[in-house]
């Protein structure tokens, strides 16, 4: 079998919606993979909003790179998967965005990168993934909800906040914030890196492949809940709390995570995956020590 055209899809420059310090997030991951399947020699096809295309006119002149320009991504996407052999989307598990465009994938016959979509219906999904993991590792007490009014205990002029059934509670956990990275295929998985993550209001950057006196106990932890969740392929993260000895699992993303702007291998990222869908062994090597973090503009590499 010779495949030999990658389709890519990352949402943020796919689509334009969403503010520019996310663009500049997305767009770092997605020059990343598109670097690394164009060295791996591959042709590459991808969709770009107007916006992104106007400003960047480089990947238009760029060798072996086949540009759909279009703001009704969803028929771009699907023309982008007519004659290419492998795909890749990376996506919010919001409004079941990556959900909807991986069964597009799975529906065309491309060879998927990424998750199932059985995959990313769970572990996309904060509450599935609870239920699936919660008798096999320590992981925090979450709830659904139905619709609730939150108003301040003493507060006044009627100040209140809504939540309904998109939302969870879920138990406090105290700790460090980490993430390990794996390549997945089969309930096969091959640990990548163990990463400190930067948190403030949100994720901010981090360390990747660091050194911690728990990392095996950890990927043994992550190990297992990922074995708990069908349908998880190819690039996967999981993040955790710890907290002294203890090691607490959050929640499983089913797609290529921030951290990959980070991660420095051999082979690449984009080489691992190609030879995970064909099931060939993972062999690889992983640079320690690089660090990222966000500012206005993207991230910075310290």
């Amino acid at each position: 079998m010779n495949k030999k055209k990658i389709f890519i899809f990352e949402f943020t420059v796919g689509t334009g919606l969403v503010p520019d310090e996310l663009l500049a997030e997305g767009k770092l991951m997605f020059d990343i993979l598109l670097n690394q399947f164009l060295d791996e020699k591959y042709t590459v096809k991808t969709v770009l909003c107007e916006k992104i295309a106007k400003k960047h006119p480089e990947y238009t002149e760029m060798t072996n790179l086949e540009v759909l320009v279009s703001d009704d991504y969803i028929n771009s996407f699907k023309e982008g998967l007519n004659d290419s052999d492998f795909a890749l989307v990376i996506a919010p598990e919001e409004d079941l965005i990556l959900y909807n465009l991986t069964e597009l994938i799975e529906e065309s016959g491309c060879l998927n990168l990424g998750c199932e979509k059985s995959g990313v219906k769970t572990a996309g999904d904060k509450f599935l993934t609870y239920e699936a993991i919660k008798n096999t590792v320590n992981t925090p007490k979450t709830f659904p909800i139905k619709k609730y009014v939150v108003k301040n205990r003493l507060g006044c002029d009627s100040t209140h906040d809504t939540f309904d059934e998109n939302y969870i509670v879920q138990e406090f956990i105290e700790g460090e914030p980490y993430s390990i990275i794996f390549i997945a295929k089969n309930k096969k998985f091959y640990p990548v890196c163990m990463n400190k993550q930067y948190i403030e209001e949100r994720y901010c950057g981090g360390e990747i492949n660091i050194e911690h006196a728990l990392k095996e106990k950890a990927i043994i932890e992550c190990e297992k809940t990922l074995e708990k969740i069908d349908g998880i392929n190819g690039y996967v993260g999981v993040d955790l709390m710890i907290n002294g000895e203890n090691i607490s699992i959050l929640e499983v993303n089913p797609r290529i995570t921030t951290s990959i702007c980070g991660i420095k291998s051999k082979p690449s990222i984009g080489k691992l995956l190609i030879d995970n869908v064909f099931e060939k062994e993972i062999k690889f090597e992983v640079e320690s020590g690089l660090k990222f973090k966000r500012n206005d503009f993207g991230f910075e590499f310290l």
